[in-house]
């Protein structure tokens, strides 16, 4: 898997392609310069954490001001609607709330039909309710030949991208692992009884978990995890060891990088050619990123059409 030693090599040696870095702020601040040089003769559109809008102007007012100077053959009419915006549309930006301003940066964006997009956090203030929206847009930006960045989003958020993910540790930045075609599938026979704990850590104390306690289980920069009830507890065993005694359980390896409990799989989406996630039914909806190599078993496993 590819490596590099600044966030610039990085963009570089993945130039003209899609890819979303979990990183520092000062990473995200050169990423953002790096991109203005090496893509100025093309249409790019930036959003981040410090665009706030105007206060004073209502978001019709604000995208209709775009618009104008966007020039294309979107109205502002047109991406309010495409981004549920229509109950604020005259509301003024200072009384919008954090999802709202977010949302109309979007908007923003989508305006100038852009061949490259950057953003900082895209997700940090979207609710699961309209995250698909988000992700809709961004995916139809990659399938019309364009090109999405994104940096500062945790690693989770960043595998749900359409493109590569990448994470910085020590000053270098590592792709995280998405091709799971050596996987061996697990087999076991019968309902022989089966005894098993998922066995994790809180300070000091050592937490024993009934299987179907767990959401999911995920690799973060070479450390496990397990979700239960929101939140993160650290395992000692390998991802490849918890996937042996949880698949009989109904858990699935949706991604190098997850396991996930199905019973908790609410919703499966698909945004681009080569990009699924699996929304859970837990209290944060929280969404999975689902490998493409699996979707196809795992709709064939579960009988879902």
């Amino acid at each position: 898997m590819a490596d590099y030693g600044t966030i610039e090599e990085l963009l570089e040696g993945e130039r003209d392609k899609s890819v979303h870095i979990e990183c520092r702020r000062d990473a995200t601040d050169r990423a953002v310069r790096f991109i203005h040089r090496t893509y100025a003769n093309r249409r790019c559109a930036f959003y981040v954490e410090t665009d706030k809008g105007f206060d004073r102007d209502t978001v019709h007012s604000y995208l209709r001001f775009f618009a104008r100077i966007a020039g294309g053959t979107i109205t502002a009419e047109e991406t309010i609607a495409h981004f549920g915006l229509k109950d604020v549309a005259r509301t003024t930006v200072k009384n919008l709330s954090a999802e709202q301003r977010a949302l109309m940066n979007f908007a923003r964006m989508s305006l100038f039909e852009p061949e490259v997009v950057f953003c900082e956090r895209p997700l940090v203030d979207i609710s699961p309710d309209m995250r698909s929206l988000v992700q809709a847009w961004l995916g139809q930006v990659v399938e019309s030949g364009g090109i999405v960045i994104t940096c500062g989003e945790p690693l989770r958020e960043a595998l749900l991208m359409p493109g590569s993910a990448f994470y910085e540790e020590d000053g270098r930045f590592y792709q995280a692992q998405t091709d799971d075609d050596e996987e061996d599938s697990v087999e076991y026979a019968g309902d022989e009884v089966h005894v098993f704990k998922v066995v994790a850590k809180s300070g000091d104390a050592t937490l024993l978990f009934d299987p179907r306690e767990v959401d999911f289980v995920e690799s973060v920069n070479r450390a496990n995890f397990v979700s239960v009830r929101g939140e993160l507890y650290p395992v000692q065993m390998t991802l490849d060891e918890l996937e042996a005694e949880l698949e009989r359980y109904g858990f699935f390896r949706c991604h190098r990088s997850y396991i996930v409990n199905v019973q908790k799989v609410a919703k499966v989406e698909r945004f681009t050619r080569n990009s699924f996630n699996l929304t859970l039914a837990d209290a944060a909806r929280t969404s999975i990123p689902l490998a493409k190599g699996r979707a196809e078993e795992m709709r064939e496993r579960y009988g879902w059409r």
